[in-house]
């Protein structure tokens, strides 16, 4: 940028709260992909748990944090329910179930990925703005003195 062209410091602001708004939501996504991430995590271990496992009573969560429990016995430790898509739900043996929740835990972190890129990005793009503005405030207080 040439010094002969004018900076707008409030049309800088304003782009900039801009990219601090997409920022926040990029983190928020984030969030959100890892907490489905550890859900598909944890079903797949739970999985490996129950058709591996010995006969008996099993832990089940009651909620995703896992706040309370019970004990429970399989009826098929072969089969489980795995949600598809589209409030669509099957009845899958166990290499099936396996197989979905890899492709979800993949499809999973590339979304993590791809959102992780884009929000570096903005972040870099923040940082040369608030350096930007930076300069502007100096420039400004050197010509009140």
């Amino acid at each position: 940028m040439s010094r002969s062209q004018t900076i707008d410091p409030n049309a800088l602001i304003a782009q900039l709260e801009a990219i601090r708004s997409e920022i926040s939501q990029l983190r928020t996504l984030i969030s959100q992909l890892l907490l489905q991430k550890d859900g598909v995590t944890k079903a797949k271990s739970s999985i490996d748990s129950i058709s591996n496992g010995p006969e008996g009573d099993v832990v089940f969560p009651l909620d995703p944090g896992y706040v309370a429990m019970t004990l429970a016995k399989p009826s098929d430790k072969n089969h489980f329910i795995i949600y598809l898509g589209a409030n669509i739900f099957a009845k899958l043996d166990t290499s099936e179930a396996m197989k979905i929740l890899t492709e979800r835990e993949g499809e999973l972190n590339q979304a993590i990925n791809d959102v992780s890129q884009r929000l570096s990005q903005l972040e870099k793009l923040e940082d040369q703005y608030e350096a930007i503005l930076q300069q502007i405030a100096e420039q400004v207080q050197q010509q009140k003195v």
